[in-house]
């Protein structure tokens, strides 16, 4: 497969476009942090409400931001998101440039911002098919899922020397001049007329795909199963920092370079779903990559060192990036064009909508039977959901 999907002139555009504005994405989502934090005087409570305002939009309205996707043109409808997002960066900007920033303004954005991830998430992906079409929407998907991850390895990296050499606002000012280079390459995109069904209410359009799953056992299990390791699986952004500092004792430095690792794990596991994806894409082949991945978190239990933990989190980083892609891939292969957006909001509700509930989780967990264990609870979650969905298919078809 390798990078076919390059081939096509529109997606060679977008992806540019999009590779330098994801690392601009990155370096707002440490300045806001850190301008969270600011504000608040280190307040870890702030700190996570800001998290469940920015993602728990894409819960709350991922459906119906899928039905708006699903009755207008993708393109348009993703340039209105990228147009949205610059001006969020753009206020943010002016805002704490002339110091008219408060704590309730920035989760107001955030939460404003949230709602147009949710209609973003599912735009993108029904564009992209679009653009490559289902022969090469495997190779599109590992592409991209390579540029979000170098993006995360060099965004928070750039973003923290921007913030030291000149503040926060700057890193709010470069990812509003990073959203022009994909915008100008939407608008050289040509609008595809829809395929639309019969007339339908929100609520209908929510219930036919609903129901579509239902009938649909592999994409029943794989939602399943995405819940599951979404909401109990991934949460090292949570997890990893009481990690570093209340079990192995280490300075921000170790936490960066687990991160790293983690990083530079979903970076190779992209590479690989863009050499060797179209092999990957069956059902069961997917499961088996959420079951490496639960089983490594599995090894939490032995209390890993440094060291340990570093060679954990990289086939961590490998198997959860294969499954989450797979995943994605699939859903979008199996679902009809008329469904692309209400799918994919789907996909995203219950892939990154779910980070909220997942992060009070491992919370509570991490206080009571300490981070670690944090790790290895939702590994044996996992485990089990895959099992039960490897089970599911063993007694259904299609």
């Amino acid at each position: 497969m390798q990078v076919s999907a390059l081939q096509y002139p529109e997606f060679r555009r977008y992806f540019a476009g999009q590779a330098v504005s994801v690392v601009g994405t990155w370096m707002q989502t440490v300045a806001a942090a850190w301008l969270v934090l600011q504000l608040s005087h280190n307040s870890a409570f702030a700190l996570a409400l800001f998290g469940a305002v920015s993602y728990g939009p894409v819960l709350v309205f991922g459906l119906y931001a899928g039905t708006l996707v699903d009755r207008f043109p993708h393109r348009d409808v993703l340039l209105v998101t990228q147009l949205v997002s610059l001006a969020g960066a753009a206020l943010y900007a002016v805002l704490t440039t002339t110091q008219a920033i408060s704590l309730p303004i920035v989760l107001v954005l955030a939460a404003a911002l949230g709602v147009n991830q949710a209609l973003y998430f599912p735009a993108r992906q029904a564009t992209v098919l679009e653009m490559v079409g289902r022969g090469e929407l495997a190779s599109a998907v590992a592409l991209n899922s390579i540029a979000f991850n170098l993006a995360r390895i060099v965004g928070p990296a750039l973003g923290g020397i921007v913030i030291a050499a000149f503040g926060v606002p700057a890193c709010f000012w470069l990812n509003a001049v990073s959203y022009l280079g994909v915008i100008a390459a939407l608008l050289t995109i040509r609008r595809r007329p829809l395929m639309p069904g019969p007339p339908q209410t929100a609520l209908q359009l929510i219930g036919e795909a609903l129901r579509y799953v239902a009938n649909t056992p592999a994409l029943a299990g794989l939602f399943l199963l995405l819940f599951v390791a979404g909401t109990f699986g991934a949460n090292f952004n949570l997890v990893l920092p009481l990690f570093t500092r209340l079990v192995l004792h280490a300075d921000a430095d170790s936490l960066g370079y687990l991160f790293a690792a983690q990083g530079i794990g979903s970076l190779i596991g992209a590479l690989t779903m863009t050499v060797a994806g179209g092999l990957l894409l069956e059902p069961r082949r997917i499961v088996l990559g959420a079951l490496l991945f639960a089983g490594m978190e599995l090894l939490f239990l032995v209390g890993p060192d440094f060291t340990q933990a570093i060679l954990l989190l990289l086939v961590i980083g490998w198997s959860f990036a294969v499954y989450s892609i797979g995943t994605n891939t699939f859903v979008q292969v199996r679902s009809p064009d008329r469904m692309q957006g209400r799918m994919v909001s789907l996909y995203s509700m219950l892939f990154i909508g779910v980070t909220p509930i997942g992060n009070v989780f491992a919370g509570i967990v991490a206080h009571f039977l300490g981070p670690a264990a944090a790790v290895w609870l939702g590994g044996a979650l996992t485990a089990a959901g895959g099992l039960a969905v490897l089970a599911f298919f063993g007694t259904k078809r299609g």
